[in-house]
């Protein structure tokens, strides 16, 4: 065994970046000490972009799914392979993974925890584009699963409404008011759920209210403008809401995005004041940078995870039909931003409809060993 721990660090280093996945790196770590002060920190190949399959101009699920690093256009893969029968993702809340075994008649569906491998069953709902979950169900003592189902009449999607699940209940309960636009993005804060839908609306219900009910509606073009006046949007693009939790408290971020020009403007608004307002605007995140993609957005720090830079809004590119960004990261001081090439020469198949199209952001918060606590 002496051999194998005068291996040199350098080498070492080379050998575990070159590693596809992170369980083949947890057996370097428990190799010994010299093995694991060698090897790169799991949590510095982490956050992962969540490809799909399913056509850009649908309104989603991911369906058929898998992960990469932004960089470099290379697959991880989890080690933990998604149980046999489940091929299809309507989301990846927090750390779990949302499956189907057939998306318009499902018989199983089903949250799994990807590192402990823990099983949620949840009731069958056909036709469901994300779920959210209010909080880790293993660590929360009171969760909430909600789901977003397309709504079609006559061939056509004429939008999605949503419904909403607790452990104790026998099905799932639909919300009581007409259905909404495609979700852009969603987050929970103080027992509400806040999310933003093509339409440019913002819309909270409470979760404390049985069953759960709509108490904010705003159209928050009308708040952009009033900030802005009539002049031109930052960068000349068409702006994007997100709502994204952050340090206790909820961001609205406004992405606009030009053919060839890109910016981002991120606000703190009261949110309980009867008229939104976009008065107090963030340019300075610390040492965090937040994550945007179709459905759940988060904020990570850069000295957790130092694959990111601080101070940075990163985007995948989930709406373009051309494959030329992969990503986009925008430093919000600066507003300067890096595109991130879309790896089509890494890419599997060589037709558009085989394309891996870049949907969300995924990532693994909770350490694979305690000696990697964050």
């Amino acid at each position: 065994m002496a051999g194998w721990t005068s291996i040199p660090a350098e080498l070492l280093t080379e050998i575990s970046g070159r590693l596809p996945g992170d369980a083949d790196r947890i057996h370097i770590h428990q190799v010994c000490s010299h093995w694991r002060a060698s090897t790169s920190r799991l949590a510095a190949c982490r956050p992962w972009i969540v490809a799909g399959r399913e056509p850009w101009n649908l309104v989603g699920p991911v369906g058929e799914h898998s992960f990469w690093l932004p960089l470099g256009g290379r697959r991880i893969y989890l080690g933990t392979p998604t149980p046999a029968g489940l091929p299809y993702c309507c989301g990846t809340p927090l750390d779990w993974l949302a499956l189907m075994d057939n998306l318009q008649s499902p018989t199983r569906f089903v949250l799994r925890e990807t590192l402990s491998e823990a099983e949620i069953f949840l009731p069958c709902l056909p036709a469901v584009v994300q779920v959210f979950l209010s909080g880790d169900p293993l660590t929360s003592p009171d969760w909430m699963a909600i789901a977003s189902q397309k709504l079609y009449s006559t061939g056509t999607c004429m939008g999605q409404t949503l419904f909403f699940w607790r452990p104790e209940d026998a099905a799932w309960t639909m919300q009581l008011e007409r259905p909404n636009g495609r979700i852009d993005s969603a987050a929970f804060h103080q027992g509400k759920f806040y999310f933003t839908d093509i339409g440019w609306t913002l819309h909270v219900y409470d979760l404390d209210r049985s069953p759960p009910k709509l108490v904010r509606s705003t159209y928050l073009y009308s708040a952009l403008r009033e900030r802005h006046g009539f002049r031109q949007f930052p960068g000349g693009g068409r702006p994007t809401w997100y709502v994204v939790a952050f340090n206790g408290e909820l961001l609205l971020v406004v992405m606009y995005r030009a053919p060839n020009i890109k910016a981002v403007e991120v606000y703190r608004p009261d949110w309980e004041a009867e008229r939104l307002e976009l008065r107090d605007k963030v340019t300075d995140l610390g040492e965090y940078s937040l994550f945007l993609g179709r459905g759940d957005a988060f904020a990570l720090c850069a000295k957790d995870f130092t694959m990111i830079r601080r101070n940075c809004v990163y985007f995948v590119e989930h709406d373009t039909v051309k494959h030329q960004d992969w990503a986009i990261v925008l430093d919000l001081g600066s507003n300067v931003f890096q595109q991130i090439p879309y790896p089509g020469e890494q890419m599997e198949g060589a037709g558009r409809s085989n394309h891996w199209t870049a949907y969300s952001w995924f990532c693994l918060r909770r350490p694979f060993l305690k000696a990697e606590a964050q």
